[in-house]
């Protein structure tokens, strides 16, 4: 029964039909006995019946108000904003997964009513990224896909769209723009795999996460040092050729943050991950264009910092002993 119940209200509101998902919702908990609260008796159907019929009313008394909105970025915000006070509730029920998975619908149907038209360009960045999000969600990947090429195309920096297209391409398995699209998310802001756990790849990737969580680092550094254990291991299998501008991009990145690690009066070991990460990329760039100097420059840099961290990052990522 319990199944059942939550399956046919599920369904009633992926048809949108709010008012017949609330009446299944309070046959379903007529059928069952009150809970006794001096028994303090747990009644783990009642509690999901109760829940089913919370997430029925709250869409039902949406419903009038979303019907007057007109199609388009206005509905879809109206949606987010629905999104995120399900999203407070328990994800993993048959109904509230549901009701997620509709709003995403809604969601993605109607931002891509304008950015299908004339007001793309009027779209805002959490818009697009809202849009690809909801897409993906709901598994159309080829026009998450092309939402995320029109972000990275206006906006090549763009952490969380990296982040995103890394995830529609290891769906895909496309794993060239996986890697590509993962490290430089991670480059960008390692921060970005907390923002988005559900998105996590498998494998590797998920054990050294693992590993990096169970030395409980505080919320950042976890996910900096995630970023270079997965330089550091060779883990990317398809290594990034830098244009002429992307590389002095990263060095000046780089010696802006060792400037002020030399300038840090404490705290000083919480830059070591990011620098270090920003070095395994600059040595690799060395190696490929054959820049000895800078080679032995950034391995010198990289060896001062961490010893162990180097020659770990050696042994993975060179054939050969390249001192």
């Amino acid at each position: 029964m319990e199944q059942n119940s939550a399956r046919a209200i599920a369904d009633e509101i992926l048809a949108a039909n709010f008012p017949r998902a609330v009446q299944l919702a309070e046959n379903w908990l007529k059928s069952l006995p009150l809970p006794r609260e001096k028994e303090n008796v747990a009644n783990p159907e009642y509690d999901e019946a109760m829940a089913a019929y919370e997430i029925a009313r709250f869409l039902q008394h949406r419903q009038e108000r979303i019907a007057t909105l007109p199609t388009g970025s206005e509905r879809a915000r109206v949606f987010r904003e629905m999104l995120g006070q399900l999203q407070q509730k328990d994800p993993q029920s048959t109904v509230a997964r549901a009701a997620i998975t509709f709003c995403h619908a809604q969601i993605a149907e109607n931002f891509a009513r304008d950015f299908a038209g004339q007001k793309s360009y009027q779209l805002q960045v959490s818009d697009l990224l809202q849009l690809s999000y909801s897409l993906i969600m709901i598994g159309n990947y080829n026009s998450a896909r092309e939402v995320l090429a029109f972000i990275l195309t206006n906006h090549p920096t763009q952490a969380t769209a990296h982040y995103f297209a890394a995830h529609v391409a290891n769906l895909t398995g496309n794993d060239t723009a996986f890697f590509e699209h993962y490290r430089e998310a991670l480059y960008l802001k390692p921060e970005v795999v907390a923002e988005y756990p559900e998105f996590l790849p498998g494998g590797v990737f998920q054990e050294i996460y693992a590993l990096v969580q169970k030395e409980e680092y505080a919320a950042g550094e976890r996910e900096r040092i995630y970023a270079l254990l997965l330089e550091v291991n060779g883990v990317y299998r398809h290594r990034r050729k830098f244009r002429t501008d992307e590389i002095r991009q990263l060095e000046t990145e780089y010696r802006r943050l060792k400037q002020e690690h030399s300038n840090a009066r404490s705290h000083k070991k919480a830059f070591e991950p990011r620098l270090l990460q920003l070095l395994a990329m600059l040595v690799l760039h060395a190696q490929q264009t054959q820049n000895f100097e800078k080679f032995e420059q950034y391995r010198s840099e990289m060896i001062a910092i961490d010893q162990s961290i180097w020659q770990t990052f050696q042994q993975n990522n060179f054939s050969q002993n390249p001192s």
